[in-house]
């Protein structure tokens, strides 16, 4: 969920110990933006990025897994492809998830910005290069879990069928 998102964002971001768990960020995030803070902040940016990130992970994987090329990797094809799909779907949405991160690790306040606020100053400041930051650990989580992911559920439906 979005608000499980949001606290997430601001554990890992914190310094100084500022929250000592996950109930008092929100708290603390109730108090200085009530339920708006916890349940909106954030949500465009993150929109922007699921929708397609979603359409481009199913479709991607879905037609690997049509070609003669899964024929013949046979059972290991769900882990090839959704190691791939996986990675598909986060190149072209990640600079959006640069964004929703910053937009959720900050409180609001009077100097609240706008995602599009928040990427014109990220560019202004540090180019290009700073949407693709910490992309190589997503492309290697991204492609392990997708893997496993898409093999257990081909698994299932063997089961299952």
């Amino acid at each position: 969920p979005q608000w499980a998102e949001r606290v997430k964002v601001m554990m890992q971001a914190q310094q100084n110990s500022l929250y000592a768990n996950e109930l008092e960020c929100v708290r603390a995030v109730l108090q200085n933006e009530g339920w708006t803070g916890l349940f909106s902040r954030g949500l465009g940016p993150t929109l922007v990025r699921e929708v397609p990130s979603y359409g481009i992970y199913f479709v991607v994987y879905g037609v690997l897994m049509q070609t003669a090329v899964a024929e013949n990797l046979g059972s290991v094809a769900p882990l090839i492809f959704g190691a791939i799909s996986g990675c598909a779907c986060w190149i072209p949405v990640y600079p959006v998830d640069v964004v929703k991160t910053l937009v959720q690790n900050t409180e609001g306040g009077a100097d609240d910005s706008s995602a599009i606020d928040v990427a014109i100053q990220l560019y202004k400041d540090e180019g290009v290069g700073a949407f693709f930051n910490g992309l190589t650990p997503k492309m290697l989580r991204a492609s392990v879990n997708h893997a496993v992911t898409f093999w257990v559920y081909d698994l299932m439906m063997g089961v299952l069928t």
